[in-house]
């Protein structure tokens, strides 16, 4: 769920319709999860996909509106042909429409996520005395249920959806795990010509962008568009004072290979989701020996992205953004290629020559 989406829930002064995907079965436009909030006029803030199956889903929400039925749609992406128009990706989504009306479940996981823990918000989509009806569960990481109706939830299932940051349906019971996450932070510690290029890259994801480096020359706001926090200072001193959580990704792409070490000593002991390093294999194959001779947590240090980046030739600056950013989306979504990255920078940098 977007910052953006539940803001607009949590403040909203009127009924909204939300329309969410909770399963999808073969290939589909969008994966579970992704939402769509419209209004009463008409508006509309995320999407489940566009083009048909997001028509489809408008108008069930305005059918909402007026009727004020729940409902479970199945759009299906089969098209015949390349040309036609209901699409050709092979898969079913289905898609929950309800009419939101009580706002202090949404409010509460506002509050969560802005102190930076995780939740999990769970549906129980069940018959009504009409139509279908939704109830509600919301669960902290502890496993406490901290609001709504909804008890008869699994923990196990619960413990899942937590564990692979991904929404989970149970079609037998009909109940959706839905985990939320508190808003995504990418910090890039150097600003020269792969830090700036992975900024500017980064925009369009979602990330609450942080540039961190010592040379004020390069943070001028003529080189970082203006959503784009930038802080001058010591690397170390300013990565302890950094608020770096599970949700925070830091890539390291300092101006040599001295600085590279002082960051990722600092970024070690702290919490994030991901690490990556910049550097040849030689030099990252030097440092993760150093590093194991002072004697970090080895597990950390298996846990570094090094040489940061999927490996697909890329040389300048735009390119190592990119593939940077495909390897952070790749941990974002838990996907099942990461433990193949991971497997890829051990093998380039163990056959590094020293």
């Amino acid at each position: 769920m977007t910052r953006d989406l539940l803001q607009a829930i949590a403040t909203a002064k009127a009924p909204l319709a939300l329309a969410t995907i909770v399963d999808v079965r073969g290939s589909a436009p969008r994966h579970a999860g992704s939402k769509m909030l419209v209004t009463p006029d008409g508006g509309s803030t995320g999407s489940v996909g566009g083009g048909h199956p997001e028509a489809r889903a408008l108008a069930a929400c305005r059918e909402c509106f007026a009727g004020g039925q729940t409902a479970l749609l199945h759009i299906e992406s089969r098209g015949a042909t390349i040309l036609d128009p209901g699409g050709v990706c092979g898969g079913t989504s289905t898609v929950l429409i309800e009419r939101v009306t009580e706002l202090g479940t949404y409010r509460k996981i506002q509050e969560r996520l802005a102190c930076g823990e995780r939740v999990l918000l769970i549906k129980k989509i069940r018959d009504g005395h009409e139509s279908l009806e939704v109830v509600t569960a919301l669960v902290d990481e502890s496993g406490k249920q901290i609001a709504g109706d909804f008890r008869d939830w699994e923990a196990d299932a619960a413990a899942r959806a937590f564990f692979t940051g991904k929404p989970r349906f149970d079609r037998d019971a009909g109940v959706f795990y839905d985990p939320l996450v508190p808003e995504e932070k990418l910090v890039i510690l150097g600003a020269g010509h792969v830090g700036h290029a992975l900024a500017l890259a980064a925009v369009p994801l979602g990330f609450r962008i942080t540039v961190v480096d010592d040379r004020a020359e390069l943070l001028g706001l003529n080189r970082f568009p203006p959503e784009v926090e930038r802080i001058h200072g010591e690397f170390a001193q300013l990565i302890a004072e950094l608020p770096l959580d599970t949700s925070t990704y830091i890539v390291i792409v300092t101006r040599n290979h001295g600085l590279d070490l002082t960051c990722v000593r600092a970024v070690l002991p702290r919490e994030s989701r991901y690490v990556g390093v910049m550097g040849s294999a030689r030099k990252t194959r030097m440092m993760v020996k150093q590093l194991h001779q002072e004697g970090f947590d080895p597990a950390r240090i298996d846990a570094l992205f090094t040489p940061v980046g999927m490996n697909i030739d890329a040389e300048t600056p735009a390119e190592l953004a990119i593939s940077i950013l495909a390897e952070i989306v790749a941990v974002r979504h838990n996907s099942k290629i990461v433990a193949a990255l991971k497997q890829a920078h051990a093998a380039r940098r163990a056959a590094a020559v020293i």
